[in-house]
């Protein structure tokens, strides 16, 4: 299956920051307009910066779901394939389901909006249904849903790097520590204290109050470390680059990646769990002392981590496997359709108003830190005044 002229359709609940399914979101669409698909992106929310870099893409068109744009869109031309996050489906889609072949993905095992909202609708579309780990499948099948499928259609995507990852290689003793969290431990902000002595740390993630800076990663910035550390996407993309990663946060972690612990890491998204938690004097110290021998561990998970996590690779294991296994899609009645678009909606109202409400609480914890700047200022002007003689002599005469 070419992807050159095809159409492709991506749902997700929102774009708008660099973070989890946002994240696979613009790399996917990203892959499928490079290699010259029609790229076409609905979703609930549409803010800054994660939305940045697909608006004005060659190939790529990005619109909400309630965009009167949208229907004049898929009336032009369906969808060859329609790549489903969070059971967004378009009605349009719906109605002509039979003529479009649909992946549905989740990518994890706890949020409840990466769970099925439409059960029965996804295992008759689907021609195959992806999960961001191992766990991630076992703990969806668990729930029943997928009783009535084949087990082969059940695969593990594997949260991949997109194709610029595999292209770069990192450094050599660029003596820089690169922390990547949105949710910082507080044993690792510590640890990362008493590491400023040996190295320069760059944090990035959400957390600005904590120094850290929001920005997407990029090829360049994992090759720019000598060593990472993070959960989650950020391990597979530093096994690509070949950069030795550290593997721990919020939920504990293993702490260097090895050939050892790589199954057990693996299975639960990369994500620490499973794993005990440490001291920040125990993780400060395993980085120090560990660096070396991670680099060469390093080199020898990237072999293996091309041929796993590597986005064009994988797609292109999907492809040949759709291609092999396309199914016969019936129609769906209307009223069902009807019935999940009403249903879609009124989940997409309620994330529009989280998203107007995190906007909100942003601007004002701007305004918070910008008071919080400006009485401190006073506070020293103040101090500065009243060291003067005669002010303080007129401060205890008015006692």
């Amino acid at each position: 299956m070419r992807l050159s002229g095809m159409k492709i359709l991506l749902t997700q609940a929102h774009l708008i920051r660099y973070q989890g399914s946002e994240i696979v979101t613009l790399e996917l669409a990203e892959y499928f307009a490079g290699e010259g698909a029609e790229v076409l992106v609905v979703t609930h929310a549409i803010g800054h910066p994660a939305s940045d870099g697909l608006q004005g893409m060659a190939g790529v068109t990005l619109l909400q779901l309630d965009d009167p744009a949208l229907e004049e869109n898929l009336r032009d031309r369906l969808p060859d394939l329609a790549w489903v996050h969070h059971s967004m489906l378009p009605m349009a889609v719906l109605e002509h389901a039979e003529r479009i072949v649909f992946v549905f993905h989740h990518m994890s095992s706890i949020l409840a909006a990466e769970f099925f909202m439409a059960a029965a609708l996804e295992t008759e579309l689907a021609t195959a249904v992806l999960f961001e780990s191992p766990k991630s499948r076992d703990v969806h099948v668990a729930t029943g849903i997928y009783d009535d499928l084949p087990a082969e259609r059940l695969q593990v995507m594997g949260n991949p790097a997109s194709p610029g990852f595999a292209a770069q290689r990192r450094g050599d003793g660029t003596g820089r520590i690169l922390v990547v969290s949105n949710h910082l431990a507080p044993e690792v902000r510590e640890a990362v204290d008493s590491l400023r002595d040996d190295f320069e740390v760059a944090l990035v993630g959400s957390q600005r109050d904590l120094g850290a800076e929001p920005q997407r990663v990029t090829p360049d910035l994992i090759a720019s470390a000598d060593a990472v550390v993070t959960i989650g996407k950020t391990v597979q993309y530093s096994m690509v680059v070949g950069t030795p990663v550290y593997v721990y946060d919020q939920f504990g972690g293993p702490g260097w990646l090895d050939q050892d612990n790589l199954e057990q890491t693996a299975y639960e998204n990369f994500s620490g769990r499973g794993f005990a938690s440490k001291s920040a004097a125990e993780i400060a110290a395993e980085i120090r002392d560990g660096l070396a021998e991670a680099r060469v561990r390093a080199d020898e998970l990237r072999t293996l981590a091309l041929r796993r996590y590597e986005l064009s690779a994988r797609i292109e294991t999907l492809l040949e496997y759709i291609e092999a296994h396309r199914r016969d899609v019936a129609p769906i009645d209307r009223r069902r359709a009807r019935a999940h678009d009403l249903v879609q909606q009124a989940f997409g109202s309620y994330v529009r108003e989280l998203s107007r409400v995190q906007r909100d609480a942003e601007f004002l914890r701007g305004d918070v830190a910008g008071l919080t700047d400006a009485l401190a200022n006073v506070e020293r002007d103040f101090d500065r005044v009243t060291t003067k003689p005669l002010v303080k002599l007129a401060l205890k005469a008015s006692r």
